[in-house]
């Protein structure tokens, strides 16, 4: 009788410790879901609330598209114009015709196709006021990561003789595939993610799903925020997907605080 009412009461303990942790879960994840959203809104009101854009006269959200699309084209063109006043390669996202490419001086010099994207809803829900705040004019690179180097580093011993020299006289293989994967925080407080893809090379996917693990730390600070009752930091973001070569060469072509021009 002793045994199985000390069994009935373990089941119970244990039961109760289940169910405890249970709902302590599911009261963070409520708890990081409602913080979460605060953190857009709070985002959202504080680029509604800039001068410029408060100062415009446009602010409905719900505008004809083909207004809406007119109205982004000319922003982008806008932008694209101030860019091309600048002495340096510059950066500009079409992601209505899905390219993206390196312009100098308003004189396009690469352009590749954009395979894939995707973009925060956040985005997309901007008034047209605050659209043209953030689009409509140039944005500047903060800060690189990316899992190559900006420049790579070749290191060459000199030849002995003119027969070693001519051994050595091997070009580099330019389209060796290797994980390229770069991202740019802007000063708009937007983040883009650019990934090379190559199709015919996967063995090393798991380097680069490492750097972006790594890059996207954020997340986790934002749940410890949350556990401590403070709204979190919210970034919107934008994804690109286009070919690892092009990845490669773009990269290493920008400048060190490249701008950037982007229309949705």
């Amino acid at each position: 009788m002793q045994k199985n009412y000390n069994s009935r009461s373990f089941h119970l303990f244990r039961n109760y410790i289940t169910y405890s942790i249970l709902v302590v879960i599911i009261g963070i994840a409520l708890q990081y879901g409602v913080f979460s959203v605060m953190a857009v809104r709070q985002k959202m009101k504080m680029f509604d609330q800039e001068v410029d854009a408060a100062l415009l006269s446009v602010n409905e959200r719900h505008m004809d598209p083909v207004l809406v699309d007119l109205f982004k084209e000319k922003v982008f063109l806008e932008t694209r114009f101030q860019m091309s006043k600048a002495d340096s390669i510059s950066l500009s996202i079409n992601l209505k015709d899905s390219i993206l490419q390196l312009e100098l001086k308003g004189v396009v010099i690469k352009s590749t196709k954009i395979t894939d994207f995707e973009v925060d809803q956040f985005l997309y829900q901007l008034k047209p006021a605050t659209y043209q705040h953030l689009f409509g004019r140039q944005s500047q690179v903060k800060s690189y990561s990316s899992t190559i180097s900006k420049v790579p580093i070749v290191v060459k011993k000199a030849p002995k003789d003119t027969t070693e020299a001519q051994a050595l006289s091997v070009k580099i293989d330019s389209v060796k595939s290797e994980v390229v994967h770069w991202m740019l925080k802007l000063d708009k407080e937007i983040i883009l993610k650019i990934e090379g893809s190559d199709p015919y090379f996967r063995s090393h996917w798991w380097i680069g799903q490492k750097f972006w693990l790594r890059e996207d730390m954020n997340s986790f600070k934002n749940f410890k925020e949350t556990i401590r009752f403070k709204v979190p930091e919210y970034y919107p973001e934008i994804r690109l997907v286009i070919s690892e070569s092009d990845a490669k060469a773009i990269y290493r072509a920008l400048p060190a605080k490249p701008l950037v021009g982007i229309r949705l």
